[in-house]
């Protein structure tokens, strides 16, 4: 009989102990599954941001069978710049020594950069012919370095007239150098030209016009900016109409000069901080307007730029799924093996998902039954003693 009374009270403090460390979610986003991709992505709002953890430690994603769905964060994309420069050459200078013919050619127009260039390029007249032909670079005039050699050719209407180089090349001078030129070839025209093909990486970004109060202190306007918790900002901007060139401060990190003026009918404004990435941990941001003995600003709104994340998962086992987060205990970020061929996942593309709805749990009723659990975790905490106690107290009489 004891040993049953044992085992139940141990059973019932099991039960009341998981009860009262079961992991809670403050909020949970319903999202519905939408597009023909195998991967779906959900970008996340200044709201979630709010109510997460600076690390996104407490971001866990569910089918609606309440499935753990794996996924990896995404902060940008990828996309590829080309750029085509041409740059006109007048010809300075020409001569044959040694049953060499030579063809000295310079920029047309002078450059405040250097020229970079990835080939050289001619148009002419002349046909039927192949000739070989040498590149030389120079800066000066004087000192030639050997660029390139290769074949131009014009033949029954297949053409190669242009010159790859073997890198970017900065000479400001050119020379031709070709060898039994008895064809008398000659140039119309000839361009250096610069075909490059640049990644540049874009960070995804979403603009708010937050709530905000203000208050004037010691010749100062301080503007109290609400919502911006775990938000990584890049840039902030003041509306208004006012006219005046002033010293403006963000949240103590950054100042900046701004100013909106009109002189002439000419407008002169400039109302935005750039920011980087500065991420803010509280839930309100300070904007502190320096006045010296004007008067304060009409501050008409605030629009705040800011990064996003996107979480991006299997989107192919479920019609539905919960987002759920804002929770103390999780402490480390999520880190599953699908980040391991992000890569790829990436490259296929995905697709975006809205948020339909987004619910707050009662944490009154949360509150209430967390202490009803704890008391019970206390009563049997006094039952499994006097228990106990009895039993030592019999076996030390026997």
């Amino acid at each position: 009989m004891i040993k049953r009374i044992i085992a139940s009270a141990v059973i019932l403090l099991m039960l009341s102990f998981t009860g009262i460390y079961a992991i809670d979610f403050s909020y949970s986003a319903s999202i519905e599954n939408s597009g023909n991709k195998k991967y779906k992505a959900i970008r996340l709002t200044s709201e979630i941001y709010n109510n997460i953890q600076g690390n996104m430690a407490d971001l866990e994603l569910y089918s609606k069978e309440n499935e753990p769905i794996p996924y990896f964060i995404n902060s940008s994309e990828e996309s590829d710049s080309i750029i085509n420069a041409i740059y006109e050459m007048n010809e300075i200078n020409s001569y044959v020594k040694d049953n060499y013919f030579y063809f000295d050619y310079t920029l047309k127009m002078p450059q405040d950069e250097d020229v970079t260039a990835s080939s050289i390029k001619v148009e002419t007249e002349n046909k039927n012919f192949a000739k070989e032909v040498e590149i030389f670079g120079s800066y000066d005039n004087v000192k030639w370095e050997k660029v390139q050699e290769d074949i131009i050719y014009n033949v029954d209407g297949n053409r190669k007239l242009e010159i790859a180089f073997d890198g970017i090349k900065k000479y400001t001078h050119y020379r031709f150098k070709i060898s039994n030129n008895l064809e008398k070839i000659s140039f119309t025209k000839v361009t250096l030209e610069h075909n490059n093909v640049i990644q540049e990486q874009e960070y995804f970004s979403n603009t708010i016009e937050p709530k905000f109060t203000t208050e004037e202190s010691d010749s100062k306007t301080v503007v109290k900016i609400s919502n911006l918790k775990n938000l990584k900002l890049s840039s902030i901007t003041l509306k208004t109409d006012s006219r005046f060139k002033r010293l403006v401060t963000f949240n103590g990190f950054e100042s900046k000069m701004l100013y909106n003026l009109e002189f002439e009918n000419t407008k002169y404004k400039d109302l935005t901080i750039p920011l980087g990435q500065y991420r803010v941990t509280e839930d309100t941001a300070e904007i502190i307007i320096s006045n010296q003995d004007d008067k304060p600003l009409e501050i008409l709104g605030i629009e705040v730029k800011y990064l996003v994340d996107e979480l991006v998962f299997d989107g192919s086992a479920a019609d539905e799924y919960i987002l759920k987060y804002g929770n103390s205990e999780s402490k480390e970020p999520k880190n599953y093996d699908i980040s391991n061929y992000k890569e790829q996942i990436l490259k296929e593309g995905y697709d975006v998902l809205s948020i339909k709805e987004i619910k707050k749990e009662n944490s009154n009723d949360n509150n209430e039954q967390q202490l009803d659990l704890k008391l019970i975790f206390n009563i049997v905490l006094c039952a499994i003693a006097v228990v106990l106690g009895i039993i030592i107290i019999r076996k030390l009489k026997k």
